[in-house]
């Protein structure tokens, strides 16, 4: 096993030790008696000690096997905290509602993110504890990067309170913030066209060969995207990053009703036509002396 110095290299292990700063985030998430709360890279357990003085179900995740078992000592068994080694990266999630408090590992977020929204599961709400500039940039209204634009039309984003350095032991490089994420009840489009709205807005964004009028063009006309532009308020030579979330859903809904929001299924291929049988070579027939020329 790695020493201790390698795995919180490894690990991107930050352990949050203010106190002011964990009461602070515990409160701000406004978690209340009986919920179910996942703290993801427990770590040294004061968050998840601090969850259950709420009167929450706590289940602690640590990927740390040495981390993992200083948590099951400290909180025993018959609990409020389940002291649970495992990676959340592929860990089940829980199937019924739970919320997620916690200091994440910094080196992860996009992954931990990936894994807590891109699949359905019954996360109510998350308030992270990440980089500040990670929670600007994810948690800032109007700042459209693909993610956000995948996520949206499911859950809301904002920030919290910023956390300093000087809070965390190791020391990290940079502050931390809150990133806010709660899940829109009722969503802005069915879970069931998840995958197909994912689709269509990663080749927006991947097609925008300058604009998103350009990358839609085969599923949007022009003149019918203009119409959408100047009914939603945005120019029609937007950049992808120039929308927000009703933008896409609106673009989207329109694009379904062209028939044109998935891919086309590929049409079975017809058979091959029936090449005619080659017609046998001719025979060449043998000169008799008749046909040889005269000397």
């Amino acid at each position: 096993m790695p020493d201790r110095g390698v795995r919180r290299r490894v690990l991107s292990q930050n352990f949050l030790i203010d106190r002011r700063a964990i009461e602070g985030l515990v409160d701000g998430a406004g978690v209340s008696d009986g919920d179910l709360v996942l703290d993801i890279g427990a770590g040294n357990g004061l968050i998840s000690e601090a969850l259950a003085r709420r009167g929450a179900q706590v289940i602690a995740i640590e990927r740390d096997p040495a981390l993992a078992r200083r948590l099951r000592a400290r909180f025993g068994t018959g609990s409020a905290v389940t002291a649970v080694e495992a990676d959340v990266l592929s860990a089940p999630l829980p199937s019924e509602p739970f919320r997620v408090v916690a200091n994440i590992p910094f080196g992860i977020t996009t992954k931990i993110l990936r894994r807590l929204l891109d699949e359905e599961s019954g996360l109510t709400r998350a308030d992270l504890i990440v980089q500040a500039e990670v929670a600007r940039k994810r948690g800032t209204p109007g700042r459209g990067t693909l993610l956000n634009a995948c996520w949206e039309p499911w859950f809301e984003f904002g920030t919290g309170a910023r956390i300093p350095a000087a809070a965390f032991r190791p020391r990290p490089r940079v502050d931390g913030a809150v990133l806010i994420v709660v899940r829109r009840d009722p969503p802005l489009l069915d879970p069931a066209s998840r995958r197909d709205y994912t689709g269509f807005v990663t080749a927006a964004f991947e097609g925008a060969r300058p604009t998103v009028a350009s990358a839609l063009a085969r599923t949007l006309p022009r003149a019918a995207f203009a119409g959408l532009a100047a009914e939603l308020g945005f120019a029609a030579t937007a950049l992808p990053s120039q929308l927000d979330v009703i933008h896409w859903v609106a673009l989207f809904r329109a694009a379904r009703r062209s028939g044109a929001a998935r891919p086309p299924a590929a049409r079975p291929s017809a058979p091959a036509p029936r090449r005619p049988a080659a017609a046998p070579p001719p025979t060449r027939r043998r000169r008799s002396a008749s046909d040889r020329p005269a000397p």
